[in-house]
């Protein structure tokens, strides 16, 4: 087989997130004395990535950086594997090293970086970040906005966070349920569930359907804010919309409506039928 065979088989490793099958086809090419090409190191570490296997791909990223120098690319992945398994310091790294090798950054690296950042609670670097991105007229995806929002939300910055959408808006960027979902937690830990019912109502105007885990922020919201009431009745609402309850909606209204005994103890019992306790 050739190296354009190997490649496509690697990549269907990939995507059958099967990193172990993909090294041994990688073994196997060496073997047969075909020479990997940049192509497949990338492959390679979207499998590794895809299988979260950090430092696997860190090592093939080594390898390929010996033949081939940096590529942005095999880079870029090799931050999403190191984001997905929590490492924030080494994604920012190399980040910062692909930076200095001259190498023109992609969008999918930044959001990448962004992410990874955001998950190691590095929320203001992630939002410099982003900054950078726009100051650089980079294409900024409705994946930044996410990453940026959910930033927004490690930091408690409730503000910054209804800047973004707003910016969203102007720029034409659909936004998603994620987003929303981002948007909703964030409002929820900074305590602002008033702005969590106008984002309710933003949802609707732009045709964007709240899932369970939306109905979930805003009843935490209520709980945090002593609005049981509000709490309740949109616990009530997912019934009547067609959203399916979860173990977190009935903790969330037992926390909203924990001084009203009776209701709370009706809650319980219904969650105990459905087999949530």
């Amino acid at each position: 087989p050739t190296a354009i065979a190997y490649n496509a088989s690697i990549s269907a490793c990939e995507k059958g997130l099967n990193p172990s099958k993909a090294l041994e086809i990688f073994d196997e090419m060496k073997r047969e004395g075909v020479r990997p090409t940049v192509v497949t190191f990338s492959a390679l570490i979207s499998a590794c990535e895809k299988g979260q296997q950090w430092k696997l791909a860190l090592q093939v990223l080594e390898e390929m950086k010996a033949t081939f120098g940096p590529n942005v690319i095999a880079y870029s992945a090799a931050i999403s594997a190191l984001s997905k398994g929590q490492q924030w310091e080494k994604a920012w790294e190399l980040f910062c090293e692909i930076e200095q090798s001259g190498e023109k950054l992609s969008v999918v690296t930044y959001n990448a970086t962004m992410t990874a950042l955001e998950k190691g609670l590095q929320w203001e670097r992630a939002l410099d970040l982003f900054d950078e991105m726009k100051y650089k007229n980079m294409a900024v995806t409705v994946v930044s906005y996410g990453s940026a929002i959910s930033a927004c939300e490690k930091g408690y910055q409730w503000r910054q966070c209804l800047e973004y959408l707003d910016e969203m808006t102007e720029r034409k960027i659909s936004k998603n349920v994620i987003i929303f979902g981002a948007a909703m937690s964030c409002m929820e830990k900074s305590h602002r569930a008033d702005i969590a019912f106008q984002l309710m109502e933003r949802m609707k105007l732009e045709r964007v359907r709240p899932n369970v885990h939306i109905y979930n922020s805003v009843i935490s919201a209520c709980a945090r804010c002593k609005l049981w009431k509000k709490g309740f009745e949109l616990f009530k609402e997912m019934d009547e919309v067609g959203v399916k309850r979860d173990v977190v909606t009935y903790n969330a209204v037992l926390d909203a409506v924990c001084s009203q005994v009776d209701l709370a103890e009706d809650i319980f019992h219904e969650g105990v039928e459905r087999g949530f306790y």
